[in-house]
């Protein structure tokens, strides 16, 4: 299809005036010169938007490449803390399972002691205590707890109360010091 002008339908400057004539020369010549861009843009706008989504189509190709990527790292990080939590476990059980061996060796070495020595390992603690007791409880000592007491007018009237403290204090200590000696 032809868009061309034909020639009795362009204007004679003859017949016009000369302004006239110079406008509608004007308008003709946009006219051709729009005619022309539409012939040549409908393709270069064509090849723009084939570019165009082939340069779309390769950016979603890439995008989809760093999420499978992104995706794979995420798996392999995580395989990876799945395995450290199993090492974790693993040496875990086989601590526990050191323990219950060390316990069990320990075991016989307990039942081969004679009756003697049983009943002293159980009488040791009580006897402790007993003694703590009795060197706590002797007058000689609460007396001379009293006179350091009472020495300060301002501790006189708690001196019942400071004395057992102190003696308390002492007896924890004592018991402490032979406990961990023995």
């Amino acid at each position: 299809m032809s868009r061309s002008t034909p020639l009795n339908n362009l204007p004679n400057k003859s017949a016009e005036s000369g302004n006239a004539y110079d406008e509608k020369e004007n308008e003709l010549v946009k006219e051709i010169l729009q005619e022309i861009d539409t012939e040549k843009n409908p393709k270069s706008s064509q090849q723009q938007a084939m570019l165009q989504q082939q340069e779309m189509a390769r950016q979603q190709a890439l995008m989809a490449q760093q999420a499978q990527q992104a995706q794979q790292a995420q798996q392999a990080q995580q395989a990876q803390q799945d395995q450290q939590e199993l090492d974790k476990h693993m040496t875990e059980q086989q601590d526990m399972h050191q323990q219950m061996l060390e316990n069990q060796t320990k075991e016989p070495v307990l039942k081969s002691q004679s009756m003697v020595e049983k009943i002293i390992d159980m009488a040791k603690l009580p006897l402790i205590v007993g003694a703590i007791a009795i060197i706590v409880s002797i007058p000689a000592f609460t007396t001379m707890l009293e006179g350091l007491v009472k020495s300060k007018a301002s501790l006189a009237s708690y001196a019942n109360i400071i004395i057992l403290l102190v003696k308390g204090l002492i007896a924890g200590g004592l018991y402490f010091g032979i406990n961990k000696s023995l």
